[in-house]
């Protein structure tokens, strides 16, 4: 099956919506503005939503990637992918029980909500360092040099680089 590589684009939204949904909630704990509350609760709903699609995206193009990681790089890419799930399931546990939260402007359950944010932006971090690991350390998605190792026993990937650098100090 080819991959989409929807999971990059979709990813950063996964990554940044539960972090700006936390901003709007310390807004709502300092001020007690109800208005901050319910974009809070707005965005953490549409971030459960992009969290699931970038799990599911992750998932089709983790099955390409993964025959030609390396074992370690493979043990990355499903620990990455079970992270993700994790926090797929967390992210809509936690947006729904703000949603009840925001309806009946419960203050503990809301309290609740912003240590859940907390929790789940700092393990988005781990999980988007993992992600880039898979990509930039081990060579995920990249074609043709999924180690990463090929492409320092390949001299000809530099050869072009070389020749056009002579060409333009001729010119010069």
């Amino acid at each position: 099956m080819e991959s989409t590589l929807l999971h990059p684009p979709l990813v950063h939204f996964a990554i940044v919506l539960p972090m700006v949904a936390l901003v709007f909630q310390i807004a709502y704990s300092i001020s007690s503005n109800y208005v901050y509350s319910q974009w809070s609760a707005r965005i953490l709903i549409i971030s459960a939503v992009m969290m699931g699609l970038a799990w599911y995206t992750g998932g089709l193009e983790g099955k390409d990637v993964y025959p030609f990681l390396s074992t370690e790089g493979q043990s990355v890419l499903l620990q990455h992918k079970n992270i993700g799930f994790y926090l797929m399931i967390a992210t809509g546990i936690l947006a729904v029980a703000k949603f009840f939260a925001c309806k009946v402007r419960n203050v503990p359950l809301e309290s609740l909500v912003l240590v859940g944010l907390f929790a789940i932006s700092s393990s988005l971090a781990y999980q988007g360092l993992l992600g880039g690991d898979i990509v930039y350390k081990y060579g995920g998605s990249v074609e043709k040099y999924s180690d990463g190792m090929e492409c320092l026993n390949d001299p000809s990937m530099f050869v072009e680089e070389e020749e056009e650098h002579d060409e333009q100090e001729d010119e010069g």
